[in-house]
């Protein structure tokens, strides 16, 4: 691919088997009002001929495709991605996701005038299901909504720099060292651990949310999200990065990251387990009332009976001059 000049920003994009959310994510990147990026497509072993036949509906001359034969992975796809293009910003967008027609200028244009190592825009999540061939949307809200700044402590237990929310520049993936490789998922998140034990990040103000954080709870196999389709896999991965910030700590003598991230993840947890049984004694409760209730009107309803039952063989005794 020839160019006169070397794009700004690497809009990376890994994909497998997935062209029904691939060809939204493309449609996106293409609707964008500045062209100046290149868009990465890395096949991770996914079936080439059907991924070319989809771009090619699509033709973008700021893209380039890339197949590997085989899959290697999440995490090693993003960085080989990454590093076959020379660009000065770097942006991720999943190939299930989507992005709002300014993503690109107005964040190429934010780190143009500033010296921020990177920046964070708002997501909208976008709860869907698909249904043959058509992805359904079923209800939006704004990811993180109360959320303008980006905190480290914060940070250590849920992720605010995922991929798709935050573009950075190449100078700090290169002293990063970029992604994680011994995970296969959650990388976004100990890299944003990294940037933020050495620099502040600031979120982008803007109207509008800039990316659209698809998500698919009840889908599985191919098209699902890895925090539904594979929450075992996520969770050892989350586990797996508490325990090595962890074993940092004590080698070092220290109370740091891996001390708030495990103290963190526990009182959450405690919380939701205090929370869980408070809610099966209010159910329980709940029944025993509605027991009780019930009981109370059967007694209410037989007393009733009776009542109106003497009424009547009172009054027809009346009439017909029993006594």
């Amino acid at each position: 691919m020839k160019r006169n000049h070397t794009p700004k920003v690497a809009i990376i994009t890994r994909t497998k088997n997935r062209n029904l959310l691939l060809e939204r994510a493309v449609k996106s990147v293409l609707a964008q009002t500045s062209k100046n990026y290149v868009h990465v497509v890395l096949n991770d072993g996914g079936d080439k001929r059907s991924l070319n036949k989809l771009l090619q509906n699509y033709p973008d001359e700021n893209r380039v495709v890339i197949h590997n034969d085989k899959s290697v992975g999440l995490t090693k796809a993003l960085n080989q991605a990454i590093r076959a293009v020379d660009t000065e910003y770097i942006s991720i967008l999943d190939d299930d996701d989507s992005w709002h027609e300014l993503k690109v200028e107005k964040t190429n244009d934010y780190l143009n005038r500033t010296h921020a190592p990177g920046v964070v825009v708002f997501m909208d999540r976008i709860i869907e299901k698909i249904e043959g061939e058509e992805v359904v949307e079923i209800s939006r809200n704004r990811w993180h909504e109360s959320v303008d700044t980006v905190n480290l402590y914060k940070q250590c237990l849920d992720n605010y720099l995922s991929n798709g929310s935050f573009n950075y520049r190449r100078t700090l993936y290169e002293e990063l060292g970029g992604y994680d490789e011994s995970l296969s998922v959650a990388e976004d998140w100990d890299f944003g651990i990294r940037c933020l034990l050495s620099y502040d990040i600031n979120f982008l103000p803007t109207d509008d949310a800039l990316v659209y954080y698809h998500h698919r709870p009840d889908q599985t196999g191919d098209s699902g999200n890895s925090v539904f389709a594979g929450i075992d896999t996520h969770r050892q991965n989350l586990n797996q990065l508490r325990n090595k910030y962890l074993r940092e700590d004590i080698n070092a003598g220290r109370f740091g990251v891996g001390y708030l991230m495990n103290t963190l993840a526990y009182t959450r947890e405690r919380e939701e387990i205090l929370e869980q049984k408070n809610l099966e004694k209010v159910i329980r409760l709940e029944g025993h009332i509605n027991y009780q209730s019930r009981e109370v009107q059967k007694s209410v309803e037989h007393v009733s009976y009776k009542i109106i039952h003497s009424r009547i063989i009172s009054k027809l005794s009346q009439k017909l001059g029993v006594k």
